[in-house]
């Protein structure tokens, strides 16, 4: 266990370094131009979002981080300012990626599932053995994506507060990355395991062979989001992916309702955090007056 959250915290600061700070550079200035709004209203968009993930988290309801802080940062616009530093082409690459975190996360485990089943069919049980050991590396993509979308909204969240603090510009130092991938690896010690046994353990009975079809179908749909900054949420392409595999496995064991379930969860997150914003806009914004 230890080694494996070592290879995620070495992974998910490597994220940034390989696959570009896009997703960072999405949150902190492709949504909202907050050198217009200012500070108080990037708070309240935060606080709005992490009140709607929290809310979920006890609830056990799997919930979308990207969703939720878009709709707090609204929300808290709404209360305030209005729409208009808002950026459309931002919240169009963000509702492309939730949407592709669905369907190429759904794909992608089927496909990688029955490409599996094919090779080890075909395969001596000596090279079984070293197709199923792919799943060390497996893991590494999955904590690679991590890093390089999960991990860089904290990344441009930060980077875009230091640069309306100090009148700088847009810009992601190796400190930021280092202080989001120390946090983002405290976050998955204290609630990791929890929604993973939420997330996986209800969906689809995981055998090996269907852990290593889905995460590598998930680092990938991660990865390709990364490369065109679109933030998306990895509970998402994860579960996405599970249900892919298990639907090539055997498609009476999936748990398709509960799925539903998920994805009207992840929706209702929209709702939520945007309230969320607006309520936490109008209390930091009026306590902030003089």
């Amino acid at each position: 266990m230890r080694l494996a959250y070592a290879l995620i915290v070495v992974a998910v600061f490597c994220g940034p370094l390989v696959f570009g700070t896009h997703v960072a550079e999405t949150v902190g200035t492709g949504i909202v131009d907050y050198g217009r709004v200012g500070p108080r209203f990037l708070v309240a968009g935060i606080a709005g979002a992490i009140a709607a993930v929290l809310v979920a988290y006890g609830a056990r309801i799997p919930t979308s981080m990207s969703l939720a802080l878009v709709a707090g940062m609204l929300g808290a616009l709404a209360a305030g300012p209005g729409f208009s530093a808002v950026h459309p082409a931002g919240l169009e690459k963000v509702a492309g990626a939730m949407i592709g975190s669905v369907v190429i996360g759904f794909s992608g485990g089927a496909a990688a599932f029955a490409l599996l089943v094919l090779s080890l069919r075909s395969a001596t049980r000596r090279t079984g053995d070293r197709i199923m050991r792919l799943q060390y590396e497996s893991v590494a993509l999955q904590a690679l994506g991590y890093g390089a979308n999960d991990a860089e909204k904290m990344i441009g969240l930060i980077a875009i507060a230091v640069s309306i603090a100090y009148g700088r510009p847009f810009a992601v130092p190796l400190w930021i990355i280092a202080i989001a991938a120390g946090a983002f690896t405290i976050g998955m010690l204290l609630g990791g395991k929890r929604v993973a046994k939420t997330v996986g353990g209800k969906l689809f009975h995981i055998r090996p062979e269907h852990a290593l079809a889905f995460q590598l179908a998930a680092g990938v749909t991660v990865m390709l989001a990364s490369l065109v900054g679109g933030p998306l949420s990895t509970t998402e392409s994860t579960a996405s992916a599970i249900v892919g595999a298990g639907a090539v496995a055997n498609p009476r064991m999936v748990h398709w309702r509960l799925f539903g379930r998920f994805l009207i969860a992840w929706l209702f997150t929209v709702p939520a955090g945007f309230a969320a914003g607006a309520l936490a806009s109008v209390l930091i914004v009026g306590f902030s007056r003089p």
